[in-house]
């Protein structure tokens, strides 16, 4: 592909992918605004409808409560049916009826007259007459219950703005829009204020009109809410007096006392107020399958009946139940559809019945199935073009929700992306005309410099290109023309390295011949020691052996050997100095002269020995370090030529001593060596060791040391064999220098006491 058209697809992709990305980012971010909005507008509106359920509840116990406190058992005469709708208030639009059921008790006693036995009536006047005078006693309770259907109560005035209020609002707007115009001509600008403020007298108008008609409502209503709450006051008043009348009759309500001859005037402690269309009757069959549907139905929207106790004096007579209409609960809790709101209150009960507002609201929901939905919990964000808020209350288990259209708003802000898209692509095609004819003027200098690249690959080492001009491609003329001249230069240098290169190949091929002859050299070294250590260790009813070794070349320089005559186990280990083939000459020495020693002599005698025959041998500067023991009746006899101290840990105690002898190596200055003898007891473990393992190096160059040393044999000495003391001390060799080749030999020899 040419650099032209390489510049122009550059140009267009670095153009068009970030045009893309910031439309689609915009798009997506806007869209995740509108729908957070939504959401929170939804969430609230369900919040809100919480809130209504919860007062429509508590407004209920209340008013319910109240209601108990009125005389209900008078209710049979209808005297207290205006009081209760009274006194429900706002709240009977919830309530069609009242239901009171009356406790049956026992009668009282015949009550008699206090502080007055031996009163006469006056004079023409009988019994009759006194008891006419008395005051009446409360009527008893009915047989059975009652039935209190309560009128619908008067709904409060709300001021909503009239279309003609809407219109006029919307010709203001426009007016004034075209007013802000700067270009309009004079004349037009006058005839559209005195447009405007006609449109503005108008609208004040109608405004003053709609003010008056709404202070008329909300008058009457006033008025009749004074007339209301006059009632109560009268009703409480009556109340008030009635049991002031009542504290002077003992024990119940009885004839007042006669006080001097006379007798005190009769008063109705029940007062009488116009039943207002209330209506008292008894309770029928209809009814109570009325209360059971009705309950049922409270009970899957408020989560309980509403009931409460009737008392009279303190003592419960009887119970009142409400009858409540859910629909208008319902009504109340998703509230009233207004005409600039596309939102869809719902609710849904435990049974799964579904509430709405209408049934267009109802079918919309189903054909999205979102009651399907809430009642198997499904999630509801994946609904395309809605957002759906729900909540439970946790009384009654009634899911309220809020579905809320966004999908036309989400195609409008996709459409207009996507134009976004479209204006940026026009805008990008118009700056490609102007791009060609730049890149043909970039890629002119490149053609030459293409031709002449394409010579000297042909072999013209001579060809130069003209310098026109001092810019980028100028500068790379000048380049050019220098990589041509040092071509030329560097041509007889590679030639001469070749020839080089050609020479050192063949003596790296020599130095390759010579180094397998050596390995196979080395390796039969290796062989050869290998086969100088015992090839299976010595098996003693009272000792446990286990020995490891790995060396640092090819041919190491430790030695281990093992000798057992008459229960008498004879170990030994040895280091000799350096590596390769010199220290495999020693290893080969020793093994000699141990296989000449028989365990009865002291082991300070067989270093003696030793010395002084590798001294006669004049091996230069060859030495040996060797230590050896000797085991008989759990008793360890040992001797040290320069070897690391034998270490022994007490199975009894958990400790570890160090058995330390200075001496020389073999070979070197001294011939005279001391031998220690040491106690050893059932389960005690002996380690002979190289130095290799103390002086092992981790990879920062630090040494394993003697005192961590005896850490790791404190910690292996604890398995459970000889074997497993070696593999705990092989682990920790592994973990503290890696699984490279140590940097000297390591060698360990343990001895366990059974």
């Amino acid at each position: 592909m040419r650099i032209r058209t390489q510049i122009i697809l550059a140009a267009f992709v670095l153009a068009v992918v970030p045009l893309a990305a910031i439309v689609t980012y915009s798009y997506h971010s806007s869209r995740r605004a509108l729908e957070s909005a939504y959401g929170r507008e939804a969430e609230r509106l369900t919040k809100q409808m919480d809130r209504r359920l919860a007062t429509i509840r508590a407004e209920l116990d209340q008013r319910l409560a109240v209601v108990s406190a009125l005389p209900i058992e008078a209710a049979a005469t209808g005297d207290v049916g205006s009081s209760i709708a009274t006194v429900m208030g706002d709240a009977a639009n919830f309530v069609d009826s009242i239901e009171f059921q009356p406790i049956h008790i026992n009668p009282h006693p015949a009550p008699r007259v206090a502080e007055a036995p031996d009163v006469q009536p006056p004079e023409g006047s009988g019994t009759p007459e006194i008891a006419e005078a008395m005051p009446a006693p409360a009527p008893p309770a009915p047989p059975g219950g009652l039935v209190i259907d309560l009128p619908p109560m008067p709904v409060m005035p709300r001021y909503v703005m009239s279309e003609e209020q809407r219109e006029l609002v919307a010709e203001i707007g426009e007016l004034g829009k075209s007013l802000a115009d700067p270009n309009i001509d004079p004349e037009d600008r006058e005839d559209i204020q005195n447009e405007l403020r006609a449109a503005e007298t108008e609208l004040r108008r109608v405004i003053e009109e709609d003010r008056k008609q709404y202070e008329q409502q909300m008058a009457k209503v006033a008025s009749e809410r004074e007339e209301r709450n006059a009632a109560i006051a009268r009703l409480r008043a009556q109340q008030r007096e009635a049991r002031k009348v009542a504290r002077t009759i003992v024990p119940v309500p009885v004839p007042a006392p006669v006080v001097a001859g006379n007798v005190t005037p009769k008063v109705d402690a029940t007062p009488k107020v116009e039943p207002a269309d209330v209506k008292v009757r008894k309770v029928t069959e209809k009814d109570v399958e009325k209360a059971a549907r009705s309950a049922k139905r409270t009970s899957l929207i408020l989560g309980r009946k509403f009931e409460a106790p009737v008392r009279t004096d303190g003592k419960v007579i009887g119970q009142i139940t409400a009858t409540i209409s859910t629909e208008q609960v319902i009504r109340r809790i998703l509230g009233s559809a207004t005409e600039d709101s596309t939102e869809i209150p719902f609710a849904l009960d435990r049974e799964g019945t579904v509430y709405t507002r209408d049934a267009d609201e109802r079918a919309k929901l189903e054909a999205l199935s979102i009651p399907q939905r809430v009642k198997n919990g499904q999630p509801l964000r994946d609904i395309h073009g809605w957002i759906v808020s729900t909540s439970t209350d946790p009384q009654s288990g009634l899911r309220i929700g809020v579905a809320r259209p966004v999908g036309e708003n989400l195609d409008e802000l996709q459409r207009t992306a996507g134009r976004n898209f479209a204006l940026g692509m026009g805008l990008i095609f118009v700056a490609m005309i102007g791009i060609v004819p730049l890149s043909n003027h970039l890629t002119r200098d490149v053609k030459l410099v293409t031709e002449g690249a394409e010579r000297i690959a042909h072999g013209d080492l001579m060809t130069r290109l003209p310098v026109k001009s001092q810019n980028e491609m100028g500068q790379l003329a000048k380049a050019f023309n220098r990589m041509a001249e040092d071509l030329s230069v560097h041509q007889q240098k590679l030639l001469e390295q070749e020839r080089a290169r050609k020479e050192q190949e063949l003596q790296q091929r020599l130095m390759s011949v010579e180094y397998e002859r050596k390995s196979v050299e080395l390796e039969d070294a290796r062989r050869f020691q290998l086969s100088m250590l015992p090839k299976e260790l010595p098996r003693h009813e009272a000792y446990d052996v286990a020995v490891y070794t790995r060396t640092a070349t090819e041919v190491g320089g430790d030695y281990y050997d093992f000798h057992l005559a008459d229960d008498v186990l004879s170990v030994t280990i040895g280091d000799a100095t350096g590596h390769g083939a010199k220290a495999g000459t020693m290893v080969t020495v020793i093994k000699t002269l141990f296989a000449g020693y028989g365990g009865t002599s002291g082991p300070a005698d067989f270093l003696s020995d030793a010395a002084e025959k590798i001294k006669r041998m004049d091996l230069g500067r060859m030495a040996m370090a060797l230590s050896l023991g000797r085991f008989a009746n759990r008793t360890l006899t040992l001797s040290s030529a320069g070897m690391p101290p034998v270490l022994v840990h007490r199975a009894a105690k958990g400790t570890v001593e160090e058995v330390a002898l200075s001496a020389t190596p073999l070979g070197t200055l001294g011939t005279t060596y001391e031998q220690t003898r040491v106690d050893l007891a059932a389960g005690d473990t002996v380690l002979f060791l190289s130095d290799g393992f103390p002086e092992l190096m981790n990879d920062a160059g630090q040494q394993l040391g003697y005192a961590a040393t005896l850490d790791a044999f404190a910690e292996a000495a604890t398995r459970e064999s000889a074997a497993a003391v070696i593999e705990s001390l092989e682990t920790f060799a592994k973990r503290w220098h890696g699984d490279a080749p140590p940097n000297d030999d390591v060698t360990f020899v343990v001895v366990r006491v059974s």
